[in-house]
């Protein structure tokens, strides 16, 4: 989805005018950051993404000229002058050299970083060792040479074979020469630079002169409208040489170029994204203006796409379109889908034109598989399917017995030389299948890519602080491994990176994988046409048998579904998904988060301007199938009164005598915090609660405070470890649990297996069982020795902490709307923090870069590289050599992104300097 947003912020300009990070910080701190320069803008945002740094940069920014700063040179002339009385005594000739080597190497040297890592030094020691190298004159420039010190002169041997003294030039003189050689030096190199930025520029402004006045016939640029320096970065970090024939249909579409609402539906994997990303490109580049990008990726937990038609996502995405829809007439709406039943129900909410496509870059082949038998889909078949071939494979009766389904002929008739995706209907197949499928494979399998293998395991075990799946560590040998939520996100990185290089040739599955992550494979096998308890649907199939095929490595790809008879006529009969909107979800949640949203943002502020505001949205749309009983207008006054009611909003009189609707203290608390309106009150209460006795000399209060109550029913207690855990506390601990209304005496019975008199919510009981979850790993933050001790997937306990950390986040937005929990904000601020990363406090600054996962930064930190600087001022081989299974391409992507949040940090702190000193727009004048 694409928003073109008019309003600028008011740091565009600065923002865009760095171009990137190089060094001399402390200089960039120093420079004025506004301006005006609307030229200057738009050169520098294309520099911005076109390229990573420019030789005529000046480092220097507001300092133009040192040379023409008089009493700098007076100063200098002081301190020359000083040294000639201080060396009268010597020899003119050392005192001459004495000069030059103590102002130039000594007081003019930038000093090496400090507190840099042992092995950073080692390289900075390297680099300023003499070597043998041809003199300094051999080059044509003045510039000291720093890099390359001459050897110590022997002031004897000088005396005697030194020429007759010339007159010296001052120093004054002689740091003029140097700074106006080193100008001239500059400006030849990067001569090739500005011609290059020149070009692109051009390239730019022609774009943007066609877009003012376009007509369908026009070429808008040398690719599809942007630079051709776009298209180059495109086969650089793609590979993508050439677009397919329907993605240049589509840019070329008369809605794109004339800035129309689209929606374009293609099969999986047919290139959408590339096409979104190119208009975004535009926006960007063209436009000057901003845009949003919503992807179907999603971690892979228990969750679906953001996707307009599912559940309380799908009417999170529809709220913001249609708040777009009635706020900008000028915004472009791209959407992209898989094929639909109703897209003309969407091209109605959103105005918007349909391109649909059926291209695949890879033909695939469908094929279920019935008993011993392979049928091929065929849709001009009155049955559907076509007989293909039968399943021959010599299986033992022990095999026989194991593996029922025959998965294991269909894997090994591709792996290991190609690769193979299992999806199961549940968690626990996943594992199982790997392991059964492993017992019966050929040693051979032992063999191929023995040494990467190993390399993998070892790297599985480093993530887990010295601990290994045991499925994991007998399956990888192999080439196999499992991949579902139950894995924590390093080891599903490192399964899918293992799995995108060959190094796993099978993967079983879930059928989030399909949905969250690029990984397509040569076969793809559908053990069963379910997902859990539910019959698979046909978007989910689609998903799943889109993984077929490699672009660019194989012809073609073949899914196979394992059906049994009783499952082929609902397979037949499953119908083409509709999309429908989802406000309505849930109780109606979607709608009541809406208009609050609406009031709170003063959008709307009358009951009228509500209903206009409901009549754009998708469910107006289809208010005859989602809503047949009451309508949209019924619906809409029952949400304002249901608000009241929570005390979300209130009703007020203009002084016209209209009815005014505004939002109170909860409700814009509600707002900020983007709090779940089931909980709202709830939460308020435990908030208030908890005031009257807050514990501090812990943090567990504090974490069940901010434990989410959307996953309180996704876990049961074992009781004898909830007994277990609850003895374990301190007393002040026990009483803070007595106090939120768990006593030690209800989780004792309860782990006796005796029957409880006295009732307690068990929504309450549940929350401070997960807590405890969260406060152990807080004090240990070893995730794999917490879901032990708890008997919980350890992919489980992540998402348990990555909710937390989300939660608590919310919750102290909530707190700052309210001046009565004024107290929670610095507690919340440090235990939101700690949550987030959930490491020792020293590793946090590390775990900001992005690729540093826990492991990743322990490794850093022992190494030397202890904060960002460090990392932003790494030299990317001294890191690949001192780090453990650590590529080049990774050490670059973990230095640039250190650089990045440098330069985010420092223009944060800008901004402040530049609020202070900003004048006041309300100021009094006569």
């Amino acid at each position: 989805i694409l928003e073109n947003q008019h309003t600028k912020r008011k740091d565009t300009a600065p923002r865009l005018r760095k171009k990137c990070l190089v060094a001399s910080y402390p200089q960039r701190l120093k420079r004025k950051r506004k301006t005006n320069n609307t030229s200057e803008l738009h050169a520098s945002g294309v520099s911005f993404l076109m390229q990573c740094c420019s030789d005529n940069e000046d480092l220097f920014e507001g300092y133009d000229s040192i040379v023409g700063d008089s009493a700098f040179l007076a100063k200098l002339e002081d301190v020359e002058l000083q040294m000639r009385q201080c060396h009268d005594q010597q020899t003119q000739n050392a005192c001459e050299d004495d000069l030059s080597d103590s102002i130039l190497a000594e007081d003019f040297r930038d000093s090496p970083p400090r507190a840099l890592p042992s092995s950073q030094l080692e390289f900075q020691k390297a680099v300023t060792t003499p070597d043998k190298r041809p003199s300094r004159s051999a080059h044509n420039t003045s510039t000291p040479d720093l890099m390359n010190p001459r050897p110590a002169v022997n002031h004897a041997d000088l005396i005697v074979n030194k020429p007759p003294p010339k007159a010296r030039r001052s120093m004054k003189d002689h740091l003029k020469k140097v700074l106006i050689d080193n100008a001239a030096t500059s400006s030849t190199v990067s001569k090739t630079v500005q011609q290059k930025e020149a070009v692109m520029t051009e390239e730019i402004s022609f774009a943007m002169q066609a877009m003012e006045s376009i007509s369908a016939e026009q070429d808008l640029g040398p690719f599809f409208g942007l630079p051709s320096k776009v298209k180059d970065l495109i086969f650089i970090l793609k590979g993508i040489q050439d677009l397919y024939e329907w993605q240049k249909t589509c840019l070329s579409l008369d809605s794109v170029q004339q800035r129309r609402n689209l929606i374009y539906s293609l099969p999986t994997s047919g290139g959408k994204t590339l096409v979104a990303e190119i208009l975004i490109f535009k926006e960007l580049l063209c436009r000057k203006k901003d845009a949003l990008l919503i992807l179907p990726y999603i971690s892979l937990v228990q969750e679906k796409l953001h996707m307009l038609g599912d559940g309380s996502r799908g009417a999170i995405l529809e709220m913001t379109l249609s708040k777009i829809l009635y706020m900008s007439k000028s915004t472009q709406i791209i959407g992209m889908s898989a094929t639909l039943g109703n897209v003309g129900d969407l091209q109605t909410f959103l105005k918007a034109e349909n391109y649909t496509n059926d291209f695949r870059p890879v033909e695939l082949k469908e094929y279920v598989k019935i008993k011993d038998s392979i049928y091929e889909v065929d849709p001009r078949e009155e049955t559907c399917f076509s007989f293909s071939r039968l399943l021959d494979f010599k299986y033992s009766s022990g095999m026989q017995k194991m593996d029922p389904d025959r998965i294991i002929a269909l894997a090994t008739e591709v792996i290991p030389q190609q690769s193979c995706l299992i999806f199961c209907a549940t968690k626990k197949n996943c594992e199982n299948l790997a392991g059964m499928i492993c017992k019966y494979l050929n040693k051979e399998f032992l063999k191929h890519k023995e040494a990467e293998k190993a390399t993998l395991l070892s790297e599985l075990k480093n993530s887990g602080n010295g601990s290994l799946c045991p499925v994991l560590q007998k399956t990888v040998p192999f080439g196999l491994a499992y991949h579902h939520s139950g894995l924590t996100s390093d080891e599903r990185k490192l399964v899918e990176e293992a799995y995108s290089s060959g190094v796993l040739c099978l993967l079983t599955c879930t059928s989030t994988l399909a949905a969250g992550i690029n990984l397509p494979a040569r076969r793809v096998i559908l053990r069963s046409p379910y997902v859990a308890a539910e019959f698979l649907k046909r978007s989910q199939y689609k998903q799943m048998v889109g993984r077929a095929g490699r672009a660019g490595i194989d012809a073609m790809g073949e899914s196979i579904l394992i059906l049994q008879d009783k499952d082929i006529n609902m397979l037949l009969s499953a119908p083409m998904e509709k999309c429908y909107s989802n406000l309505l979800h849930d109780g109606g949640r979607g709608l009541l988060s809406l208009v609050l949203s609406l009031i709170g943002l003063k959008i709307t502020t009358t009951v009228e301007q509500v209903r206009d505001f409901m009549k754009g949205t998708l469910l107006s749309v289809q208010e005859a199938q989602v809503s047949p009983e009451r309508s949209l207008w019924d619906l809409t006054v029952e949400s304002i009164e249901t608000l009241k009611q929570k005390s979300l909003i209130e009703v007020s009189a203009d002084v016209n005598n209209q009815t005014i609707l505004q939002i109170t203290r909860l409700g814009r608390a509600t707002f900020k915090g983007s709090v779940d309106l089931s909980c709202c009150d709830l939460l308020y209460r435990d908030l208030s609660k908890g005031l009257e006795g807050l514990l501090l000399n812990s943090f567990l209060h504090l974490v069940y405070l901010v434990t989410p109550y959307d996953m309180v029913h996704q876990c049961k207690p074992d009781w004898m470890i909830y007994f277990r855990q609850f003895t374990n506390l301190s007393p002040a601990e026990q009483k803070m649990a007595t106090a939120v209304g768990v006593p030690e005496s209800f989780v004792a019975r309860m782990a006796a297996g005796q029957s409880v008199r006295k009732s307690v919510d068990i929504v309450v009981v549940n929350r401070l069982y997960l807590a405890l979850v969260l406060y152990s790993l807080l004090k240990e933050t070893n995730l794999w020795n917490v879901s032990d001790r708890f008997q919980l997937t350890r992919g489980f306990v992540q998402t348990l902490l990555s909710s937390a950390s989300a939660f608590g986040s919310s919750v102290l937005h909530f707190t700052e709307e309210l001046e009565e929990f004024w107290a929670y904000k610095a507690l919340l601020s440090e235990l939101t923090r700690r949550l987030t990363y959930c490491v020792q406090a020293e590793l946090i600054p590390l775990m900001e870069v992005a690729g540093v996962m826990e492991h990743r930064a322990k490794q850093l930190y022992n190494a030397g590289y202890k904060t960002l600087a460090h990392l932003a001022n790494a030299d990317p081989q001294i890191l690949v050599q001192t780090i453990e299974n650590l590529f080049k391409r990774q050490a670059n992507q973990i230095i640039a992104s250190a650089k990045m949040l440098i330069k985010e940090k420092a223009e944060a702190l800008q901004e402040e300097v530049d609020d202070l000193f900003m004048l006041p727009s309300d100021l009094p004048s006569l």
